[in-house]
């Protein structure tokens, strides 16, 4: 089955300057190397990327530099997600301007009592302003940092509603029944879990692919997965990703690519995130996951 998107995709860290601001060139540099090592696309500035630590102004010149300077934009998709609807309005329409494959749309996350009606209350204004011919919508179903979840009956509510937008769902809660539902009910509707855990298992159940923020640290396992759907390097690729288990997972992806990259600027977090510790550093030392 076909999907509108589909493969294997980073969540890709936002390297930041002195200012706490994205650094786009070295930014750049970095997404062209996964890109050159296997990876199908990037998504930029989702919650690996701290994107709700940046301001719209960051977030939108960050996303216009990739455009400008010639990045493969349809490898691209773009976290567009902010508590508020005219912040959000503003970044989808410009990642539907400035040509990425997808903007990936949390639910509005701050009252957390909302009702599905007010969810889809959302998404109609919401695409009422950003509407684009061709503009593509991932849902970014992650609860444990929302709040909110796009259950099985919301989702479905929202492809009857926009049928043309909305053509897949990234889902950070790992949900397997969700999945199936999902996939059961839309075939072409483009699953991809939030973790590269089980991907040879997400293949057989008909998902899309993953996009996580741990892959970018072992592309080419991770391809060959995808591709291969061997069961043996599958097993390599769940025990990498269980290396991280229990860890803060932003703070240790962005030390181990510190570390790879020979480049302490990759530690660097926006407060009030802050880089890991000694301890866990040594840890992860011990265990050398970079060459794996």
């Amino acid at each position: 089955m076909s999907h509108a998107i589909e493969g294997v995709w980073s969540a890709v860290l936002t390297p930041v300057d002195a200012d706490l601001r994205p650094d786009a060139a070295r930014a750049l540099a970095y997404y062209r190397s996964l890109l050159d090592d296997g990876l199908h696309g990037i998504n930029l500035l989702g919650t690996t990327g701290e994107a709700m630590s940046f301001s719209v102004r960051d977030r939108l010149a960050l996303m216009e530099t990739l455009s400008r300077d010639g990045f493969p934009m349809e490898r691209a998709m773009v976290g567009t997600g902010a508590a508020a609807l005219e912040d959000c309005a503003t970044l989808t329409r410009a990642a539907f301007d400035l040509g990425f494959a997808a903007a990936l749309v949390m639910p509005p996350f701050y009252y957390r009592d909302i009702t599905d009606d007010g969810v889809m209350r959302f998404f109609d204004a919401l695409l009422a302003r950003a509407h684009r011919d061709g503009g593509k919508v991932l849902l970014y179903n992650f609860p444990r940092m929302s709040g909110i979840t796009f259950h099985a009956r919301l989702t479905e509510r929202l492809l009857a509603a926009f049928p043309e937008a909305i053509v897949g769902m990234k889902d950070s809660s790992n949900d397997r029944a969700l999945q199936a539902e999902l996939v059961g009910a839309h075939p072409s509707f483009a699953v991809m879990p939030g973790s590269e855990h089980a991907l040879v298992e997400y293949r057989e159940r008909g998902l899309a692919g993953c996009i996580s923020g741990s892959v970018a640290l072992w592309v080419a396992l991770a391809r060959r997965v995808f591709d291969g759907r061997d069961a043996e390097d599958g097993r390599a690729l769940d025990a990498l990703r269980a290396s991280l288990d229990g860890l803060p997972m932003i703070p240790a992806v962005r030390y181990l690519v510190a570390r790879s990259r020979r480049d302490d600027a990759w530690e660097r977090c926006v407060p009030p995130l802050a880089p890991l510790d000694a301890e866990r550093r040594a840890t992860l030392d011990a265990r050398d996951l970079v060459r794996a």
